[in-house]
């Protein structure tokens, strides 16, 4: 189980670029939650982008986030990794980030 930050966010302003990303993974800390902060999951333009992931499930990316968000995520992350297959019909997607989902990404089997 992970919880993906992007460091580059908002990317298009360069005043603020990467402060989303050190503002979620200190409001996530001391969670217990893996972070992992990544280039870039891909949500631009829309800033404010995490994702949750585990090994063989779906990634599922949510976008126009902020710190406030930071309890939704634990509980999405921690969601995710109990559920079978990491879609979103799978867990229970915290309320506050329901409309935040921006795309779920389905992962290949591996090669026989």
């Amino acid at each position: 189980m992970t919880l993906l930050i992007c460091r580059t966010c908002p990317r298009y302003d360069p005043r603020t670029t990467g402060q989303f990303g050190a503002a979620m993974a200190a409001a996530v800390a001391g969670s217990g939650i893996p972070v992992r902060n990544v280039h870039c999951l891909g949500g631009c333009p829309d800033h404010g982008v995490a994702a949750v992931d585990s090994p063989g499930k779906a990634r599922v990316r949510f976008t126009g986030l902020d710190t406030t968000h930071a309890d939704a995520l634990i509980t999405a992350t921690t969601a995710h990794h109990a559920s079978p297959t990491g879609t979103p019909d799978d867990w229970p997607v915290p309320t506050d980030l329901t409309d935040h989902i921006s795309a779920v990404t389905l992962k290949r089997p591996p090669l026989a």
